[in-house]
């Protein structure tokens, strides 16, 4: 089973936004039930959705599960994503969500509007004022955005636990539409993947924050700190925020400049930053390796903590192990125990789990070494290059400056190749210990291989259990 990547996520919050009927008004482009699309390479299908023409709420939250398909195009209930959609600023219900859930802290109901004095006067004048008010009243006052986004996400648990008990179930959004997940995924268990997501504080308790700032690996809301307007316009009290560095731009230098442009009147001058707000608030900003991981402006591989990137191998080896343990269940559903050719192959199973998981860790430090070694010699070059400059001994050339430093030890071999030298011996021992473990891994497959080669009906005994669905 191929893991969802943090680009899948991004591209799935974006898929999302086709829900909305204010958006979509052509009924044929709207996402509903059952629509399969194309997410990097991999067809993806609606398993179930809410807040299209379809079925259409009334606090205009909207949001969609999917989970991808297998080779067979059999729905792969393993992993499902539930991804919630982000502000639309052309309708109010979204935009009052915003201000009255997660801005003033409502749970329960909101205000979408004051009662219609035509339609109570209307009332009065048909005889039946007391109907006519509680209507106007009734029809103004809905749930939160929050309350149905976590109604939502326990009918998706509960179909999709009749398909696999052993899901995966992940939370995904952009804007407001994170914001809703990061709350689904706290109130349900989940791990959650989105971006540019408010922060939810104002909707949990005290007990809540404290567990949410404790497990910042289970909350990857990914935000650009120039996402002055809306991403980081709660701040970071839950502290599940990862701030990104997407470009060399600044919010703040970008609005100075168009400030101080006197060919702009103040209405140009106010509709550029505010687009601003969309250019940095946008999940087209995001760029991800060819692993699918999000990186920053330098290339570098984002994670929240190092606990964040063992959880990230622990999620996916717990995948793998629920696949086993799903295997094993059948294997002995009749009650009669394991035979030895079972056996053999669920250890096998087992070992070849066990395994993957070393040689990604493994690979994944090592990655992670390379990064911190680039960017560890590019920095100590730059300070040397400080060396050559006659800032304070203007009267020296760049020759006498170079011999003066070397007299005193400080050359190119002592600064830059010094710290080259240590950052690659570290770089050679996570290679080594890649070295190894994949060699253990290769022994154990080939360990395996030579087993089924010895016995041709355990081969197909083997090649049977590993079609268990």
């Amino acid at each position: 089973m191929t893991s969802i990547s943090d680009k899948d996520y991004n591209k799935i919050a974006k898929e999302a936004y086709k829900l909305d009927p204010k958006e979509q008004t052509d009924l044929d482009d709207q996402r509903v039930i059952g629509d399969i699309f194309n997410i990097n390479g991999r067809k993806f299908q609606v398993i179930d959705a809410i807040g299209n023409s379809a079925e259409p709420t009334d606090n205009s939250m909207q949001a969609m599960a999917v989970a991808p398909l297998d080779d067979k195009g059999n729905v792969d209930y393993s992993q499902v994503v539930v991804s919630y959609v982000g502000t639309n600023f052309g309708d109010k219900k979204d935009v009052l969500n915003d201000l009255e859930n997660l801005g003033m802290g409502f749970t329960d109901k909101m205000i979408t509007g004051l009662p219609s004095i035509s339609g109570m006067g209307k009332g009065v004048l048909e005889g039946h004022f007391n109907d006519s008010v509680k209507k106007e009243v009734v029809e103004n006052i809905v749930d939160v955005q929050s309350k149905t986004a976590l109604e939502f996400a326990q009918r998706v648990e509960k179909k999709v636990r009749k398909e696999n008990p052993n899901a995966i179930i992940t939370t995904n959004g952009h804007s407001l539409g994170e914001s809703m997940a990061l709350y689904t995924a706290l109130k349900m268990g989940w791990n959650n993947v989105g971006f540019n997501g408010p922060d939810i504080h104002n909707i949990v308790s005290e007990e809540e924050i404290a567990y949410m700032q404790a497990h910042p690996e289970q909350f990857r809301n990914f935000r650009n700190p120039n996402d002055m307007f809306l991403g980081n316009i709660l701040g970071n009290k839950t502290g599940v925020a990862i701030y990104v560095n997407m470009t060399d731009a600044s919010f703040v230098d970008e609005s100075l400049r168009i400030l101080q442009d006197d060919k702009l009147s103040w209405k140009e001058k106010a509709d550029k930053i505010y687009s601003l707000g969309d250019k940095y608030h946008s999940y087209n900003t995001w760029r991800f390796n060819n692993k699918g991981q999000l990186i920053d402006e330098n290339g570098n591989v984002v994670t929240n903590t190092a606990k964040g990137n063992a959880n990230t191998l622990i999620l996916e080896t717990k995948t793998r192990m629920l696949r086993y343990y799903g295997m094993k269940s059948l294997l002995t559903e009749s009650g009669g125990g394991l035979s030895s050719n079972e056996r053999i192959f669920l250890d096998s199973e087992q070992a070849t789990i066990g395994a993957n998981a070393l040689v990604n860790a493994a690979q994944q430090v090592l990655d992670q070494i390379k990064i911190e070694k680039q960017r560890g010699v590019e920095e100590v070059e730059s300070l040397f290059e400080t060396t050559k400059s006659p800032f304070m001994v203007s009267s020296l050339s760049p020759d006498e400056i170079r011999s003066a430093f070397a007299a005193g030890g400080v050359t190119h071999d002592s600064v830059v190749g010094n710290v080259e030298i240590s950052l690659q011996n570290k770089l050679n021992k996570a290679s080594q210990i890649l070295d190894e473990m994949t060699k253990l891994k290769d022994k154990i497959a080939a360990g395996i291989n030579k087993k089924l080669e010895e016995d041709i009906a355990l081969a197909g005994e083997f090649n049977q259990w590993r079609n268990l669905k």
